[in-house]
């Protein structure tokens, strides 16, 4: 059982370019992967963070007319 494990990594070298080729081409992938969807998190926080804003300024401006409407009507 031993032997067959070790078959399998016979050809691996850690200088051996053909190794290490897959290796750095997944790290990339997997890197960009990452600061991909830390993007996408950072824009969909921005404009929740946007959204909120307008609508409680929004809110703000209906709640001063409501006050400024019941004062003028007494």
């Amino acid at each position: 059982m031993l032997t067959m494990l070790l078959a399998v990594f016979e050809g691996l070298t850690p200088m051996n370019w053909e190794t290490i080729k897959p290796a750095l081409n997944f790290l990339w992938q997997g890197l960009l992967a990452i600061f991909v969807v830390i993007g996408l998190i950072i824009v969909s926080v921005k404009i929740a963070s946007a959204i909120i804003t307008k609508a409680e300024k929004a809110k703000q401006e209906r709640e001063s007319q409501a006050q400024g409407g019941d004062d003028g009507n007494a």
